[in-house]
């Protein structure tokens, strides 16, 4: 069920005070708390030394995989809402599929996700984008000749006039 902006999953509950269930509606993803996009292009655009185009690529690949985590986020959200209990008149019923095993494997995920997955993956994948975009030093440092250039020779900054009348001033 969507809400606005939120994504919300209803699950029957039974309140024992009132003698009879009632459908609850447990959030399963706040945009609210998503704080990873702007953090990820907060820190992509402040890159000392990229250039605009390196900046855009980042921020392109960044953006992807951070989408991803947040789709991976949801999957995990919707298992471990499935895999929770419900109480009913008799005590609490495990829903169809339930399983000793993945429940508590799909808890630990979304906690993880939920406590500290936002802002830690955003920082991750901009570490990474720093480590792999780096670019490579040169194989051989260019070399500087040191022999004196003439005044009557070509100016080596290439503008074709001799060196005495352009850079030689």
């Amino acid at each position: 069920m969507v809400d606005g902006a939120h994504v919300l999953v209803q699950r029957p509950t039974w309140l024992p005070k009132q003698q009879r269930m009632m459908p609850l509606n447990w959030p399963v993803w706040l945009p609210a708390a998503n704080y990873g996009p702007p953090l990820l292009t907060a820190l992509i655009l402040s890159a000392p030394g990229w250039s605009w185009r390196r900046r855009g690529r980042a921020l392109a690949i960044g953006l992807t995989l951070l989408t991803l985590t947040q789709i991976v986020f949801f999957l995990v959200t919707v298992v471990a809402t499935q895999q929770s209990p419900v109480m009913s008149p008799e005590g609490m019923i495990q829903p169809a599929g339930y399983s000793p095993i993945k429940q508590p494997i799909f808890y630990a995920l979304y906690y993880f996700f939920d406590a500290m997955g936002r802002g830690f993956f955003a920082l991750l994948i901009f570490l990474g984008l720093v480590a792999f975009g780096r670019e490579r030093s040169p194989a051989m440092p260019p070399t500087v000749s040191s022999r004196r250039v003439g005044r009557n020779a070509p100016c080596s900054c290439g503008s074709g006039r001799k060196y005495k009348r352009c850079c030689g001033r």
